[in-house]
């Protein structure tokens, strides 16, 4: 009762603004309070206090945001008669005024508080000078001029657009034909039940725009236009991924995406999941254009929920999960998800044959085995484990094994659930990606003798969440031009001595590599 009573408040300050028009309503409704005279005061007073019980009182409240939705219940207040009763108030205090030099005086001034007290409507981002007949920004008529000329040019029936907020309110104003992935009600927060839509949405909407994600996005959705405030470098960002521009507004360039979706046949969408002010974690999706999804641990079993969501949203189905190790980061939300699964479709899981419990704990007794305990009770019909030398392909994603527990780790190291942990490439059309999961320093030159040049990678998961993990010398093999550190930010930002996550990064920027981290997730990357 207590959240709906907060929300409504917040709902009234949203209404209020910064004006003090609701000032000037109360304060007309205490001088009507206090005329005793006046009769038909009971009819507004009783309005306005039968108004504030219904909308305040949280009963109520609930049943009208169950009508109406959350996102626009601040409309509510536009039933409060502020304007009759502010201006019946005035009336009656200038009436009240013997000598006409005083009423007129009083008159002056009362214009002058509302006009002190109010808000310029031209300030505000929804009103602005009208600049043609149709009563929206020219920018709008002439983008949706460019693509109708453009469409009819070409043959395109369908045209998808895809523009900045600030322009989504007006361009079905003005041309019906042309579509659009999202409209207006996702900036006022409603959820967009595609997928596509959402991530175009959520790109569109950050700092920087990730423009390979966004045309990958862009593709599956079938939008073949995009609108974008000029700017140099992003003209060349999107050209680059095969959209040509087509005109400009003056404010905004017009493009065109040339490539089919079959373009993308190949490559596959990489996103790192994770929280920046949470616990380190481990959790991948890597999805294609034909609804492939592969899977990467997951988190910890508190993180199933978010899981859950994230692979509805892409289906509810995955072709393959790989769970690199059973620590609790990584398959504590594997363990949670399968032993429910709901709807939830898997074709492969793809695990390590762990040494056995005990000879996990007497190698190294302060390790945990709560969730590996826990997966050993589940029955995994769709199992198979992996060995190092292992070669798999997922729906044309090849993938090699590098690293899974054997008898060689325990001659290595005493760590066996993180050095037995499974280390594995990914190889798309062109580009590939290293997952180390969480290999340790001990295991570096065995891995460098063994596999060498094969360890060659464009993007690389850094070992032990980039905290510890491997020797310098491996991560140079690698050439990886992205590191992934599966790190919030207390873990990446440590000055205590006690993580390595610091050195970790500054050799990986030394190597070359840009850094991702779980302070910009969720991160994407096209592996071409």
């Amino acid at each position: 009762m207590r959240e709906i009573f907060q929300f409504v408040k917040s709902m009234y300050d949203n209404y209020n603004g910064t004006g003090m028009h609701m000032a000037l309503f109360f304060t007309a409704v205490l001088y009507l309070l206090l005329q005793k005279k006046d009769e038909k005061r009971y009819v507004f007073l009783g309005y306005t206090l039968l108004f504030f019980l219904i909308c305040f009182f949280p009963l109520t409240a609930k049943i009208i945001i169950a009508c109406i939705g959350k996102t626009v219940y601040w409309r509510m207040f536009w039933l409060l008669p502020t304007v009759v009763i502010t201006a019946y108030a005035g009336v009656q205090v200038i009436m009240a005024a013997e000598k006409k030099i005083r009423r007129y005086f009083l008159l002056f001034v009362m214009v002058l508080v509302i006009a002190m007290t109010g808000t310029r409507v031209y300030n505000a981002s929804m009103f602005e000078y009208k600049q043609n007949h149709y009563n929206i920004p020219q920018d709008v008529v002439t983008i949706c001029d460019i693509i109708e000329e453009d469409a009819k040019a070409r043959g395109i029936e369908e045209k998808k657009l895809i523009v900045p907020n600030d322009l989504l309110p007006f361009i079905r104003q003005y041309d019906g034909d042309i579509k659009m992935p999202y409209g207006n009600n996702a900036v006022r927060g409603e959820t967009i039940k595609n997928n596509n839509a959402s991530e175009i949405f959520r790109i569109m909407c950050a700092e920087h725009q990730n423009w390979d994600a966004l045309s990958f996005y862009a593709a599956m959705e079938g939008c073949s236009y995009l609108a974008y405030p000029v700017n140099e470098d992003v003209a060349k960002a999107v050209e680059q991924n095969g959209y040509e521009k087509i005109g400009s507004s003056g404010a905004y360039d017009v493009y065109r995406q040339t490539r089919e979706k079959s373009a993308w046949d190949g490559q596959w969408l990489l996103t790192q999941h994770g929280g920046a002010e949470g616990a380190q974690l481990m959790f991948y999706t890597l999805t294609d254009n034909k609804g492939h999804v592969v899977v990467v641990d997951g988190g910890w079993r508190s993180d199933a929920d978010y899981v859950r969501r994230e692979l509805k949203a892409l289906g509810n189905h995955v072709d393959a999960w790989f769970v690199t190790h059973p620590h609790r980061d990584h398959a504590g939300a594997f363990y949670e998800i399968y032993k429910k699964p709901g709807k939830l479709e898997i074709d492969k899981v793809y695990m390590v044959d762990m040494a056995p419990v005990d000879l996990c704990l007497s190698n190294a007794p302060w390790d945990e085995v709560e969730v590996y305990e826990k997966l050993l009770t589940l029955d995994i019909k769709e199992l198979s484990y992996v060995h190092p030398g292992d070669n798999l392909n997922i729906e044309g994603l090849e993938v090699q094994i590098f690293n899974a527990y054997e008898d060689y780790v325990d001659e290595i190291s005493d760590d066996l659930l993180n050095d037995g942990s499974m280390m594995f490439k990914v190889t798309a059309k062109e580009e590939s990606m290293l997952f180390c999961s969480d290999v340790g320093k001990g295991m570096s030159d065995y891995l460098l003798d063994t596999y060498g040049d094969k360890l060659k990678a464009d993007y690389i998961q850094m070992g032990h969440h980039g905290n510890g993990g491997l020797k310098r010398d491996f991560y140079e093999k690698t050439g990886a031009k992205a590191a992934f550190f599966d790190a919030p930010d207390w873990l990446m930002n440590d000055r205590s001595g006690h993580y390595k996550t610091l050195k970790n990064t500054a050799m990986m920027a030394e190597l070359g590599a840009k850094i991702y981290s779980f302070s910009t997730t969720p991160n994407q990357i096209l592996i071409k």
